[in-house]
């Protein structure tokens, strides 16, 4: 962001946990994304992150596709 980027892909491809912490780092990430005008997509394929997104509600908040070339296309 400090650079200029407007478009950010957070990839959680690997990520086998996601917590409380880890969707604080998101949510703050998204507000600061947003506050300059850019975006913040995650990559996020099936399994536990996506589960949690889901149940947190957050899957509305951010825009999810299946894999990095999906976010960069998206």
């Amino acid at each position: 962001m400090e650079e200029g980027q407007i478009r950010i892909v957070v990839n959680l491809e690997e990520v086998g946990f996601l917590d409380s912490s880890g969707l604080g780092a998101l949510v703050g990430a998204l507000k600061r994304v947003n506050e300059r005008g850019g975006r913040l997509v995650l990559a996020c394929p099936e399994g536990s992150p996506l589960k949690v997104l889901t149940i947190t509600g957050l899957d509305k908040v951010f825009a999810i596709h299946d894999s990095v070339d999906d976010a960069l296309r998206g």
